[in-house]
């Protein structure tokens, strides 16, 4: 079960929702804490700017339904970019079958 996925009948004990609903809510806020730093960052000599920005939109993704939403919907706009994501993450192996 991914984090931005409703919990429903997964945990009978409320303690258990109020729980995730406070992981979500952080995991959220420090994603979007990481977004804002990385934005000056890019600017910068520093090359950090945009790992963590990647960073900060997997954390927020994996946290919210809406920016899930939004960022797989972009994704999606840029078929190439989409491959790309999808094979890091293991949507598609079908390269290494057909070359191994």
């Amino acid at each position: 079960m991914a984090m931005n996925e409703p919990f429903k009948d997964r945990w009978s004990n409320p303690l258990a929702g109020v729980l995730l609903v406070l992981v979500r809510g952080i995991g959220a806020v420090v994603g979007l804490f990481l977004l804002v730093i990385s934005i000056p960052l890019t600017i910068s000599p520093i090359p950090l700017g945009i790992p963590l920005f990647l960073v900060s939109m997997i954390l927020l993704a994996a946290t919210s339904r809406r920016a899930h939403r939004l960022i797989t919907g972009f994704l999606k706009r840029h078929p190439k970019l989409w491959s790309r994501v999808k094979h890091v993450f293991g949507g598609d192996h079908d390269d290494e079958a057909k070359s191994g």
